[in-house]
């Protein structure tokens, strides 16, 4: 199994750590791969430029076992998911690919590009968020496709969010490297890094 884990990791919290941590324990995939969206992603803003971003889940990989960064997305147009699992699904030909997803996510598949294909020729490993009801959103919503969702009730519930970092001023949410990297490149409206 590989695990690809997207978002815009801006920046990367400890919350995705953890969960991280406890997919790769729970499930030891082949290769846990992080995902950063590239610049070009439409429905994002306020991004960190990507070369931060990639930087920043590339210190945070250092903590994880077989766990990398990936730069796929970082192209001029952003393509849709399926191109990008379509893309690991032929470096890994004889590997499961599985996509984690938070349930708030899950919310909004059915506006994805070309959802149906995707959800026909991928899994996905959805997390818990905010008391959203996955069975029954699957059940109600995508039930053609229910086999195609690992619903991962054990992973920890941590209520941590980049929003935290970015708008609240919080630098407790990211590992300390990660903090110390931001101070350095000034990133967020963040200066110079003092111990």
């Amino acid at each position: 199994m590989i695990i690809l884990y997207g978002g815009s990791f801006n920046p990367p919290t400890i919350a995705h750590y953890r969960l991280s941590k406890y997919l790769i324990e729970k499930y030891k995939p082949t290769q846990f791969i992080f995902i950063p969206v590239g610049d070009r992603y439409n429905w994002k803003s306020n991004l960190a430029p990507f070369r931060h971003r990639f930087e920043m889940v590339r210190i945070m990989c250092q903590h994880l076992k077989d766990a990398i960064v990936s730069d796929y997305e970082a192209q001029p147009e952003y393509k849709g998911t399926i191109t990008t699992l379509r893309y690991f699904q032929s470096l890994y030909p004889n590997e499961e690919i599985v996509y984690v997803i938070g349930a708030d996510n899950l919310l909004m598949i059915t506006k994805w590009i070309k959802y149906e294909e995707l959800l026909k020729e991928f899994r996905f490993l959805v997390l818990q968020r905010n008391g959203i009801n996955i069975e029954e959103f699957i059940t109600t919503t995508l039930a053609p496709f229910k086999d195609s969702f690992i619903i991962e009730s054990d992973a920890p519930l941590i209520d941590i969010a980049a929003t935290d970092y970015r708008d609240l001023g919080r630098d407790d949410v990211c590992l300390a490297e990660i903090n110390q990297y931001i101070y350095e490149h000034k990133l967020y409206g963040r200066g110079e890094y003092h111990e």
